[in-house]
């Protein structure tokens, strides 16, 4: 019974929205490692090895999982991979409720912020059959590399590129794939779709910011943020290079100052000396005292 449910999860007909309600209601919940790639994933992976490891605690109860992953989220891989396939695109868009065109799919993904999950983490994980993207529920297990929304929501998994959603949890729920005697999380914690102050309306105040003071200026506002025991902003992500996220502001033209230019006198008279008389004033007539 426990297969053909998983079965079904996995590979349900559904569209968006409906697959992901009748996945939650088919009471299974797949655990995913983060090098796992899961079914049917949407795209190739779009995570790289970064430079800088992020630490975590051991998954659920025991003392299993790892202690460190260096797996950070490339957006130009992302980006590229959903424009050379315009169906996984249109698809990805409609999870994430954009417009399917490359213009704002590229955008959206290019403002979104790389962050390695530090506690095993309840989602609606969305696999790519047969045109549509179909939900199915999922434990994301710490160490997972995900790119979060502007309110701070993880939107993309990306080893396998799916579009996230909020989890639909079961405390009866059949966990396919978890350790053993493991205790999967509730979602009173990271209750990440319950939030919605938007983060970046709050952090970035000025006009412009190169994609490197970008994702600086998410990675400090973080550090004083609400979900700090819920993910850690990569700390050195690679940065988007494929067009600037903030249009550069235009090059001031300064205006020379004028030069001086002598008042011109066409008919100048010529200087007409006249003798001191003793008064101020010279050239002057009047009485002395």
């Amino acid at each position: 019974m426990c297969a053909a449910v998983l079965v079904a999860a996995g590979c349900g007909s559904s569209g968006v929205k409906g697959g992901s309600e009748k996945a939650a209601k088919l009471q299974t919940i797949r655990f995913q490692k983060p090098t796992d790639n899961g079914p049917s994933p949407f795209t190739q992976p779009a995570d790289v090895s970064g430079p800088k490891t992020v630490s975590y605690p051991p998954s659920g109860s025991g003392p299993f999982g790892g202690t460190g992953s260096n797996q950070v989220c490339d957006r130009d891989l992302l980006i590229r991979f959903l424009k050379d396939h315009p169906d996984r695109m249109r698809a990805w868009a409609e999870v994430e409720g954009i417009d399917p065109s490359y213009d704002s799919v590229s955008k959206y993904i290019a403002k979104l912020h790389p962050v390695t999950l530090t506690r095993d983490t309840p989602v609606t994980n969305h696999t790519f059959i047969n045109g549509q993207a179909v939900g199915f529920q999922a434990i994301l297990q710490a160490g997972t590399a995900v790119l979060v929304d502007q309110y701070g929501r993880p939107v993309a998994r990306c080893r396998c590129g799916n579009p996230l959603t909020e989890p639909h949890y079961s405390s009866t729920s059949t966990c396919e794939d978890c350790p053993p005697h493991y205790t999967p999380p509730s979602d009173t914690y990271c209750r990440f779709w319950y939030h919605l102050t938007d983060y970046d309306h709050n952090t970035y105040t000025n006009s412009y910011y190169s994609n490197k003071d970008y994702d600086k200026t998410w990675i400090e506002f973080w550090k004083h943020g609400p979900w700090m025991k819920c993910y850690e902003a990569y700390p050195d992500p690679p940065p988007v290079t494929l067009f600037e996220i903030y249009s550069k502001p235009k090059p001031q033209q300064s205006t020379p100052a004028p030069s001086y230019t002598p008042p011109s006198n066409p008919n100048p008279q010529p200087y007409q000396h006249q003798p001191y008389n003793g008064t101020t004033g010279g050239g002057t007539t009047g009485t002395g005292p």
